[in-house]
């Protein structure tokens, strides 16, 4: 049963070995250098090594679904330092007969504030509300249209296998194809972190260090990814100010248009 009064969580302390950096990399299916050049762990590995413990501590029920996700980089996670994760756990919401969590997660690399994540997750019912809705196929779907160059993947069952391995989230919503099929989404989905990753690859190739340094994501999860899926990831430049930039960013479904993942990413740029 979840508690209803908020409550601070010491969820311990890792390294970021560079073999923990490469695994989670192999998991998302991003192969840019510049980790390695420049040292520095990209931002939603650490995120996701601070959910995955998050989840472990919290037990929630099979099937939690991942709804918001904010992430601020203050500064980069060094590749070999060590790493503290605490959190906050605000009282849950009830809403609608739907019970809301959100939990804002700080993460310490060498005594100093990496980064800080707020994450909110939908806890289902049971069962499955009747007439639960399903992807739902859009014909005549537009082109893409992308300041940045997209990042277009298939969803695989064996990346999900490796980013449950990679981050701790074994959610069997994930994984179980028995189970899955028993919720309103009637079979496996990815991860929603694991989508979010290729916008972050796309903001890491389009900006590189500056990214790993700075960067920040706002995000809803709109709808989920299934094994055998093709999705991209956008970007569009929204606004520029001095040394920051802004963007509108997403993921959506490249066969059906159905738009996955829909918020906005934000960076300093340092002056050469």
């Amino acid at each position: 049963m979840l508690v209803e009064v908020e409550r601070n969580l010491d969820l311990g302390s890792f390294d970021a070995t560079q073999d923990s950096v490469d695994e989670y990399l192999r998991s998302v299916g991003d192969a840019l250098p510049v980790y390695k050049e420049t040292g520095l762990a990209p931002p939603l590995y650490s995120a996701a090594s601070a959910l995955g413990a998050l989840l472990r501590e919290l037990a929630l029920p099979p099937g939690a679904i991942h709804s918001l996700q904010e992430i601020e980089t203050l500064t980069p996670v060094v590749i070999g330092n060590s790493v503290k994760i605490s959190a906050l756990v605000e009282k849950p919401r009830r809403r609608a007969g739907l019970e809301f969590i959100t939990v804002v997660c700080s993460v310490e690399s060498d005594g100093a504030l990496a980064l800080t994540l707020k994450s909110t997750v939908l806890v289902p019912s049971q069962e499955p509300p009747a007439g639960a809705p399903r992807d739902i196929n859009v014909q005549g779907i537009e082109s893409l249209k992308s300041g940045l160059d997209v990042i277009s993947k298939e969803i695989k069952q064996e990346d999900l296998n490796a980013y449950a391995k990679a981050s701790g989230d074994d959610n069997p919503l994930h994984l179980d194809p028995e189970f899955a099929a028993k919720t309103q989404f009637g079979g496996i989905i990815a991860h929603g972190m694991l989508t979010l990753a290729f916008v972050s690859e796309m903001m890491t190739a389009a900006h590189g260090r500056d990214w790993l340094e700075s960067g920040g994501l706002r995000v809803r999860f709109k709808g989920a990814a299934r094994v055998g899926d093709r999705v991209e990831a956008w970007g569009n430049l929204a606004k520029e100010y001095e040394q920051t930039l802004g963007y509108s960013v997403g993921v959506r479904n490249s066969t059906s248009g159905q738009e996955l993942i829909a918020g906005t990413a934000g960076l300093a740029i340092k002056q050469e």
